[in-house]
């Protein structure tokens, strides 16, 4: 008598168990279709960082600078004051840098290509040039996040110390922190577990 109870109950289980995942799977489908890409004024990842050059040097106007695309760490090392006072670095292969005229921590972004192909693989927009381009000054950032979070249809935003993060099935992560800096990157590839080579 208890083995068939313990047999039922196993079988209760494992159909319990297919149909979450059935429903998990249905509920990540649907997320999909309806979570649209991510672009920001223009700006998206995978588009020629070029192209979102020009976009930038037409969006932030006279009062930011918009340098060059260049290989990362000459750009370092043309704006190494920059860098230094601002404690950051920039990673990838190649991007270019705005910053305001002060050139200060709170004023500045990035777009960055780390494959060296010529397609953006991550937009950053410190606090103030988030506030500068969207005219979100008097937004606080919770609004800010749910406006954001209803326009991209994002099913969730969960808070992380001091932020917002999301890991979309879309194959991007979307970063925004309390000051209202966004960071936008392409999630890398899953590298295939190596099998174990046995050489004894």
């Amino acid at each position: 008598m208890k083995k068939r109870l313990f047999i039922v109950f196993g079988i209760v289980l494992l159909v319990a168990y297919l149909f979450a995942n059935a429903a998990a799977a249905e509920a990540q489908r649907a997320v999909k279709v309806k979570e649209k890409q991510i672009i920001l004024k223009g700006l998206s990842i995978g588009m020629d960082i070029n192209e979102a050059r020009k976009i930038c040097v037409n969006l932030i106007g006279k009062n930011w600078t918009v340098s060059q695309v260049e290989d990362s760490n000459a750009l370092m090392s043309h704006d190494r004051e920059f860098f230094k006072k601002n404690k950051m670095r920039m990673f990838g292969k190649q991007g270019f840098l705005m910053k305001n005229k002060d050139g200060n921590l709170t004023g500045y972004g990035f777009i960055i290509d780390d494959d060296g192909n010529g397609k953006v693989t991550e937009i950053f927009l410190s606090g103030e040039l988030t506030d500068y381009i969207f005219l979100t000054n008097d937004v606080h950032a919770d609004y800010f996040v749910e406006e954001f979070k209803k326009n991209f249809g994002l099913p969730n935003l969960p808070w992380i110390f001091r932020g917002w993060q999301y890991s979309s099935p879309l194959g991007y992560e979307l970063t925004i922190m309390t000051d209202k800096s966004i960071d936008l990157k392409r999630n890398k590839p899953n590298i295939p577990r190596r099998p174990k080579i046995k050489f004894d």
